[in-house]
């Protein structure tokens, strides 16, 4: 039966069966990495546990992941796809403080979850001296996340530091902020409000979203522009 006639045809199928199975046995280890982080550090982690919860071998594990930190890019990867379907469903891809709102927003939902792999994220990033190179979701993986997303392959998964550049550049293609606006700087300043406020929201219990968008806002009217 043709697939357009199939109501039930899995799109993950149209790829080769390699590209099938490296989809599928690198996203159920970064999810069994994520589940170990519910209940423990990035340290008392251990890739052996992994590799059993995953049902993989460790040499098997060593040839997806050179080592376990890279589990935390992976999962970078796939959080800031979900961020571009967020902004792509909420149709906030036209404006930069959308994006930004979109980020902040989608990410604070999503830490209710699991607050600790915020966290883990930031400490991550903070301790990782070394250039830090987040590797590419392959076609095949972003299909099997995302089975009925039209046209995800081509939505953009840029990390923080992208989606920040991203919501930068379209504002300032629309005119959102004046022209002397210095981008750099106002980058680093909504980059360390991404990853400082967590911190003292945690500390203090109070809503991540609410003081977030708060902080978000505040930047954004101080550099000139409306909300």
């Amino acid at each position: 039966m043709p697939k357009g006639l199939d109501k039930h045809f899995d799109p993950i199928l149209s790829f080769p069966l390699k590209e099938i199975k490296f989809a599928k046995t690198r996203t159920n280890l970064t999810f069994a990495f994520l589940k170990e982080l519910e209940s423990k550090s990035f340290e008392e982690i251990k890739i052996k546990e992994l590799c059993q919860i995953a049902e993989v071998s460790e040499p098997t594990f060593y040839n997806y992941f050179p080592e376990k930190g890279d589990l935390i890019l992976h999962y970078i990867q796939i959080w800031s796809l979900q961020v571009s379907v967020f902004v792509h469903e909420k149709r906030l891809s036209g404006s930069g403080l959308g994006i930004l709102s979109a980020l902040f927003r989608y990410t604070a939902k999503e830490s209710k979850k699991n607050p600790r792999i915020l966290l883990e994220i930031i400490s991550f990033q903070a301790r990782t001296r070394k250039s830090i190179t987040q590797p590419k979701l392959t076609r095949a993986e972003r299909v099997l996340l995302f089975p009925d997303s039209v046209g995800i392959e081509n939505l953009e998964a840029l990390g923080v530091e992208g989606i920040i550049r991203k919501a930068m550049s379209v504002a300032a293609e629309n005119g959102e902020l004046p022209a002397s606006t210095d981008w750099k700087s106002l980058s680093l300043s909504i980059a360390s409000c991404f990853f400082g406020v967590p911190i003292l929201s945690f500390q203090l219990n109070q809503n991540l979203e609410k003081l977030w968008l708060e902080s978000l806002y505040y930047l954004w009217r101080g550099a000139g522009g409306k909300v």
